[in-house]
C-alpha cells in the first residue's frame, strides 16, 4: 500500500485565439496509504482533468505529485504504476474478458504465459468474474463491463487506483449492488484510491474522506460527516445532502437572530455583528412540524413518500420557500397554516458564502 500526495498541483489550457483557462488551480491533497477518497464536484469542475494529471494522461502545468514520497509528475504513464478503470469502460469488443484482462500483461516483459493466466484466475475470482471468462463485451451486462474494467485496473496491482465516474452507466439497482462490491473490494486489497464522481450518495457511502471541488479548487476536505454536519461554504452545504439544505438570505440582529423577513426571525448558533448580511442553512431533516411554538407557514406542496414526506412551505416575506421533511403519518393539505422550528442551523456569510461557525 503506498501513499499518495499532490502539491499545489494546476492545470492550464491554452487555447488558441482565446484567453487561457485554469482548469485546475493549486489543489493539495494527501491521501494515507490504503485510503479511499472521494473528489466530489459539478461537470466542469476539475475533478477528471486532476485524475488524468494523477495518471500521467494530462501534462502537470504546475505543482507536483508524489506516489509513496517519490515525485512521478516527469514520469511517463506507464512508469507510474496506476490503474485506472475509466467512465466508458474502454474494453477490447473482439476479445474475451480473460484476454481483456491479460492484455496489459502480456504487453509487458518478464510476463510468461503461465504467470498470465494465473493472475487473471486470481483477480477474476476476486470481483466475480470467474464465470464469464470466456464471455466478450457485447454478451456482458453493465454490471460485469464495470467490473471487468475494474479488473483490468487491479490486475497489474497499482500503487494506486483511479477510478472515474465507474458507476454511472448503471441503473440504479445495478449501482447499488455494484457499489457495495466495489466498496469490499477496495477494503479487500487496500489500494489507496481516488474516486472521481458527480454523485453525492456514490462518494458518502465509498470514501473514507471526501473532497468536494468546485471551478479547479478544493472547497473542503473531510470525512463524510464533516461535509455534511460542518460544511465550510454555501456551495459544500448545497452540494451535498439530498433534499438540499434550505439556504435563505437575511440580516443580523443584536439579539442573536437573523431576521429572514419583517416577521420571521432564526436564532443564529454564533456571534454575528448586527446589521450583517448572512445566509442562514437549514437541512430540511433539521426542521420540524410543531403545535403552538415555531414559525408560521403554509403549505405550498407536500409529497408523501411512505417512509417519509417531503413538504414545501411559505414562509410570509420570504421569496424562498422552505423545505422540510416529515415524518411517515404525516398527511398536509395545500394552502394548510402550520409552524414550524429549526433545529440545527448554519450561518454563512452573505458576500464570500464561507461559513461563520
Amino acid at each position: 500500500m503506498t501513499a499518495l500526495e499532490l502539491r499545489e498541483l494546476r492545470k492550464t489550457y491554452r487555447p488558441r485565439g482565446r484567453p487561457p483557462v485554469e482548469a485546475v488551480r493549486g489543489i493539495g491533497l494527501r491521501l494515507g496509504s490504503g485510503e479511499l477518497l472521494g473528489l466530489l464536484g459539478p461537470s466542469g469542475c476539475g475533478k477528471s482533468t486532476t485524475l488524468r494529471m494523477i495518471a500521467g494522461l494530462e501534462p502537470v502545468t504546475g505543482g507536483d505529485i508524489l506516489v509513496g514520497g517519490t515525485s512521478v509528475t516527469d514520469r511517463p504513464a506507464r512508469r507510474r504504476n496506476i490503474g485506472v478503470a475509466f467512465e466508458n469502460y474502454a474494453l477490447y469488443p473482439p476479445l474475451t474478458v480473460a484476454e481483456n484482462l491479460a492484455f496489459g500483461l502480456r504487453a509487458r516483459r518478464g510476463n510468461d504465459r503461465d504467470a498470465v493466466r494465473r493472475r487473471v484466475a486470481r483477480i477474476a475470482e476476486r470481483v466475480g468474474l470467474t464465470d464469464v471468462l470466456d464471455a466478450r463485451p457485447a454478451g456482458l451486462s453493465s454490471g460485469q463491463k464495470q467490473r471487468v474494467s475494474l479488473a483490468r485496473a487491479l490486475i497489474r496491482e497499482p500503487d494506486v487506483l483511479l477510478l472515474d465516474e465507474p458507476l454511472s452507466h448503471l441503473d440504479a439497482a445495478q449501482r447499488d449492488t455494484t457499489r457495495r462490491e466495489l466498496k469490499r473490494i477496495q477494503r479487500d486489497l487496500g489500494h489507496t484510491t481516488i474516486l472521481v464522481t458527480h454523485d453525492q450518495e456514490e462518494a458518502m457511502s465509498l470514501a473514507d474522506r471526501i473532497a468536494v471541488m468546485r471551478d479547479g479548487v478544493i472547497q473542503q476536505a473531510g470525512t463524510p460527516y464533516e461535509i455534511y454536519d460542518r460544511p465550510a461554504t454555501t456551495f459544500v452545504a448545497d452540494f451535498v445532502g439530498e433534499p438540499a439544505i434550505n439556504l435563505l438570505p437575511g440580516i443580523a440582529g443584536a439579539d442573536g437572530h437573523a431576521r429572514l423577513s419583517a416577521g420571521v426571525r432564526v436564532p443564529l448558533p454564533v456571534s454575528v455583528p448586527a446589521g450583517r448580511p448572512v445566509v442562514v442553512g437549514i437541512r430540511p431533516e433539521d426542521l420540524a412540524l410543531t403545535g403552538a411554538d415555531g414559525i408560521p407557514a403554509r403549505v405550498v406542496a407536500h409529497e408523501p413518500l411512505l417512509e417519509s414526506g417531503i413538504a414545501t412551505l411559505a414562509l410570509a416575506g420570504v421569496e424562498r420557500r422552505l423545505v422540510v421533511l416529515t415524518g411517515p403519518g404525516v398527511r398536509l393539505a395545500h394552502d394548510e397554516q402550520v409552524r414550524v422550528a429549526a433545529g440545527l442551523v448554519h450561518v454563512f456569510d452573505a458576500e464570500t458564502g464561507d461559513s461563520l461557525r
